[in-house]
């Protein structure tokens, strides 16, 4: 008798923190998105999923932290360059759609501009820039580059 209250009231537990963990709406809990300068060049380093993420700058970096306090995701934290090359990827699996990704740079001059670069995938993205240490801006988009200079 006592077995199968107790069994009752574990699963009644876990039953009320599965429907809490079911309602829990993280969206706009972050709202401090600012306007950044993708030209502005200050690396910041991160692991997320075990590989090594380069941002452009803090605020770059402080944006995707915002956008994953509002999806429920754990935030970034930054890192070192030498740790986070430890996390670079080492190999890419065949068969994921190839992406189109943005580098922004200036010039010696001052002058700014961009780069689209495609990837045969988002892995080999994230292995370029881990290992050139460039960073780029914006979620990387699915399918080639329309124009690549």
């Amino acid at each position: 008798m006592y077995v199968k209250l107790s069994l009752f009231f574990v699963l009644f537990g876990g039953f009320i923190q599965l429907n809490e963990a079911q309602t829990t709406n993280c969206s706009n809990t972050c709202m401090l998105r600012a306007r950044c300068n993708p030209y502005y060049k200050d690396l910041v380093w991160t692991v997320v999923d075990r590989v090594c993420r380069v941002f452009q700058n803090g605020c770059i970096f402080g944006n995707e932290n915002c956008m994953r306090a509002n999806q429920c995701l754990p935030p970034m934290v930054a890192t070192t360059r030498e740790k986070c090359m430890e996390s670079c990827p080492r190999m890419c699996s065949r068969g994921a759609p190839p992406v189109c990704g943005w580098f922004p740079y200036t010039d010696s001059n001052g002058n700014t501009g961009g780069r689209f670069k495609t990837f045969r995938s988002r892995c080999l993205l994230d292995l370029y820039a881990c290992r050139n240490a460039e960073a780029y801006v914006n979620e990387p988009q699915i399918g080639p580059c329309t124009s690549e200079s």
